[in-house]
């Protein structure tokens, strides 16, 4: 019955609603993370310069060049959250993070020295984690709101706010005469408001997330005169991304004739998951300026990662209301007086959003210097600008005869709000290794990555981009900057290798359950702590 009502229809979700891609799922493939082999982790990963390490040529293809004997290895971590979001989780993850190859081919001409050849697994990220973030401090303000805003306010609405108002958690302010009955025409477009006999006092929001994004580098490089290096890597990122939430608003609720505090209002489940690969090649070069100095200046740049994409989501809605013959919201109990929660879901077949996301170029600048045999010491800087992140859709045409291909729909308007929420991101590496004995080495490492989120960004869903019509929540998290701190140790032989490395990674989050923009205050953020431990060990054979 209400649905004639609901006049705002996005042309885009209809028959489909899938996860909306907007920045804050985005930066998911743009990650700012350690792993790799644990010499490289234990480093810091700043061997851009100093080479010779297979998990290097992801930032410094040249770093193979350094190779003069072939080098096979294998890397294993065990990963777990500082904060356990509940005492009965289970946070600890093992992992499978790098195997690779090199094969380094003596050419020993005048000017080629060495030509090798790589080929190396390496996780991008791990998405394994779990938080709640529990808002203690709604006063009144409710995510129904903000969906009533963008009924109002927008052109489309989106499919989250189309199943709250089949929950009656949204709903058109009639104009009734004295007897209680609707006034206004169905084909006029009433205004929409959020059910006012529900008061938001306090949320609860969880979400577990799975998977990661898998590496695979394919690495030729070539030393030249051992005093420059030069490197090339074809890599292709494997995304695996899976999450389940639960979001639930707690209050007041009160029909007119009973009121009852500190009662759930409604929940809402929301499943979402993308698969898909991406593309990128990186280029660079290792050089020793001076000929008898172990100093080494690298540079690397790394095109941007041309990703394709599938992403789907499943979502539904327990409200304990229902609407009556006469168009009044009621609440709905059984006869000891207990609430009575109806399931809502899509009435409509969901599909999947095939999309293309363009992530920003990278540039790497890195130092390298040896000390003896002892001490290797190794800095590397990265830019980024994440604001030129760019999103856009597959378009499917024919040709005269029937054929199809494909093309691609651009969103300039979601480009727009990459540009506002994100920016460019600075990184920092340093890395040192010193060997205690012939056979036993000693490493620290440190990493600062600046937050790729402007200040006071938010999810507005109120713009024109095509993804709204795909949106099925309404949550966000700005996150801050990143400290990455490592120690390791490392044991060889003439051809085994063994090695140990601890990383304690740093970042803490502004979590918001739903966007205040056109609200009557502001909503206070949720401080989540994403603090991770994790171990690596890896073992190889040089021959």
């Amino acid at each position: 019955m209400k649905r004639k009502y609901l006049l705002f229809v996005c042309a885009w979700a209809a028959g489909m609603a899938a996860l909306a891609q907007t920045p804050y799922m985005n930066e998911n493939y743009m990650p700012t993370d350690l792993i790799g082999s644990a010499r490289y982790v234990g480093m810091g990963g700043a061997l851009g310069a100093l080479g010779a390490d297979v998990s290097a040529g992801a930032s410094n293809p040249a770093a193979l060049g350094l190779y003069r004997r072939s080098d096979a290895s294998l890397s294993f971590s065990v990963l777990t959250q500082k904060e356990k979001p509940d005492l009965n989780a289970d946070m600890t993850h093992m992992s499978f993070d790098q195997m690779g190859f090199v094969v380094s081919v003596p050419i020993m001409g005048k000017a080629v020295k060495f030509v090798n050849f790589g080929a190396n697994y390496q996780k991008r990220a791990n998405f394994n984690s779990a938080f709640i973030a529990d808002n203690m401090q709604l006063g009144g303000l409710s995510q129904t709101g903000q969906m009533a805003d963008l009924l109002n306010n927008t052109q489309y609405s989106t499919p989250l706010a189309d199943l709250m108002y089949d929950a009656c958690l949204v709903n058109p302010v009639y104009i009734r005469d004295d007897h209680g009955n609707v006034q206004v025409d169905a084909d006029k477009n009433p205004l929409f408001d959020h059910y006012d006999a529900i008061g938001s006092d306090w949320n609860n929001y969880d979400r577990v997330t799975e998977g990661g994004i898998a590496g695979y580098d394919f690495n030729l490089s070539m030393n030249l005169k051992d005093r420059v290096y030069l490197g090339f890597t074809l890599g292709v990122n494997d995304v695996d991304y899976y999450s389940y939430s639960t979001y639930r608003e707690f209050g007041t609720v009160s029909d007119g004739t009973i009121t009852i505090s500190d009662v759930e209002n409604y929940s809402l489940y929301n499943t979402q998951h993308v698969s898909g690969y991406g593309v990128n090649v990186k280029l660079g070069t290792i050089i020793r300026p001076v000929a008898n100095s172990p100093f080494r200046i690298g540079l690397a740049v790394e095109t941007p990662t041309f990703y394709h994409l599938e992403s789907y989501s499943s979502y539904s809605i327990d409200s304990p209301l229902y609407e009556d013959d006469n168009y009044n919201v009621v609440l709905d109990q059984d006869g000891g007086g207990n609430f009575v929660y109806t399931n809502y879901f899509p009435d409509v077949e969901l599909a999947s959003l095939h999309l293309k996301i363009t992530t920003p170029w990278k540039v790497r600048v890195s130092l390298g210097h040896t000390i003896g045999t002892y001490l290797a010491l190794g800095l590397e800087y990265e830019y980024a600008n994440y604001g030129k992140t760019k999103q856009g859709y597959d378009d499917v045409d024919y040709d005269a005869w029937g054929y199809s291909y494909g093309s691609t729909v651009h969103d300039p308007d979601m480009d727009a709000m990459h540009k506002s929420t994100l920016r460019g991101s600075h990184s920092f590496k340093f890395g040192m290794e010193m060997n205690l004995t012939d056979q036993i080495a000693f490493r620290l490492g440190y990493n600062y990555y600046s937050s790729m989120f402007r200040t006071g960004a938010t999810l507005d869903q109120t713009g024109e981009s095509p993804a709204f019509g795909y949106q099925t929540s309404t949550d966000y998290m700005n996150k801050g900057d990143v400290n990455i701190f490592t120690a390791g140790l490392g044991w060889h032989s003439r051809h085994f290798y063994a090695d140990l490395a601890y990383k304690y990674r740093m970042q803490a989050g502004d979590f918001y359950a739903f966007d205040d923009t056109y609200l009557s205050k502001r909503l206070d953020p949720v401080n989540v702590d994403l603090d991770t431990h994790q171990v690596f060990f890896s073992i190889g054979y040089k021959f």
